[in-house]
């Protein structure tokens, strides 16, 4: 059994990541923790430390399923991009999924599945529907 300790994030597909950071600022009085509108992929993370965040990415066009297969079926990408929980023992996570049968993605980035960020680590999994799962090691990314 993998102990969650909170849930950290939702990772949200949006069309217009202006209107959608707007909207969760002014009606639900969330803060904009990172802004990354200018990138080749944008998103901007809006939420409350301690509380939990929204990660906004922009995808315009066709929604879609990405092309990545796994066992189950493609991993969806039209609605709940993805959701994270913080686990309490990072280091011993991936021999926790390993006992549990749980495949780990993305292990083509070169770090057999882990993904450095520069506060936190995370790995991700996929539900038997192909919903995304981020565990990651520290609340909101160590965004304070």
């Amino acid at each position: 059994m993998i102990p969650i300790e909170s849930i950290d994030h939702i990772n949200l597909t949006v069309r217009d990541v202006d209107r959608s950071a707007e909207f969760y600022t002014g009606v639900f009085g969330l803060t904009i923790r990172e802004d990354r509108r200018e990138a080749d992929r944008p998103y901007v993370i809006v939420g409350r430390p301690d509380v939990g965040d929204l990660a906004l990415h922009q995808q315009t066009g066709a929604i879609r399923e990405d092309e990545r297969r796994r066992p189950g079926g493609p991993i969806r990408r039209d609605r709940i991009n993805h959701w994270g929980f913080v686990v309490s023992d990072f280091d011993r996570l991936r021999a926790a999924l390993e006992e549990a049968g749980v495949e780990v993605l993305y292990r083509d980035n070169g770090a057999d599945g882990l993904v450095e960020y520069p506060r936190s680590r995370s790995l991700y999994v996929a539900d038997p529907d192909g919903n995304e799962i981020e565990l990651t090691s520290v609340f909101g990314g160590g965004l304070g």
